[in-house]
């Protein structure tokens, strides 16, 4: 695993990239987009990604006498990236995930310390559905979905709207639940 991806799996640094990769940002839009992030804290996680070169400098706007940066991701650097998880050890990759799948529990465990929960009302949710799809099918699934998504990913902070963390893992299910030959599951059942 690269040192970059290494750097980005940081819960706030991978908040910071996500939301940089949606569209440029000066700090202060950044700190107004990641609500619960104290503005110091961002400051610090920004000069670690700008000073590895996962995030750079693309513009500056004069507010108020001063001149203020404007960040990005750092395309150049950063195409890298697939290409070294795709040549990751299995190790790796499962370092990987692990690190992932704790920051998703570390945030699980964040909102569990608030003073006031809802299960309903703040819409917790976490489940597993095994899917049978073919090709065609999964594309389908997955268009739909990103379509979906997509709708909604450039929403600003405003008044009525809750921050949310929408996850999603797809992987394989076991190789032992794959389709036998020797059933038809097309065919109706007969008494």
């Amino acid at each position: 695993m690269s040192k970059k991806t290494e750097l980005i799996l940081h819960p706030i640094r991978m908040r910071i990239f996500l939301t940089l990769a949606k569209q440029n940002l000066t700090p202060l839009q950044l700190y107004e987009e990641l609500v619960n992030v104290p503005q110091a804290t961002l400051y610090r996680h920004l000069n670690k990604l700008v000073q590895a070169e996962i995030l750079r400098v693309v513009g500056e706007r004069p507010v108020r006498g001063t001149v203020e940066k404007v960040y990005g991701i750092n395309t150049e650097t950063m195409n890298l990236e697939n290409k070294d998880v795709l040549q990751a050890s299995r190790e790796e990759l499962l370092e990987l995930f692990t690190n992932f799948v704790m920051g998703k529990v570390r945030d699980f465990a964040t909102y569990l310390q608030r003073d006031e929960i809802n299960l309903i009302e703040d819409k917790i949710s976490f489940r597993q559905a095994p899917l049978y799809l073919n090709e065609d099918e999964f594309n389908d699934l997955a268009f739909a979905v990103g379509q979906a998504f997509n709708k909604h990913l450039a929403n600003k902070p405003a008044p009525g709207r809750k921050s949310i963390n929408w996850t999603n893992i797809i992987i394989p299910g076991p190789e032992e639940d794959s389709f036998r030959p020797d059933t038809d599951d097309t065919k109706p059942e007969t008494d």
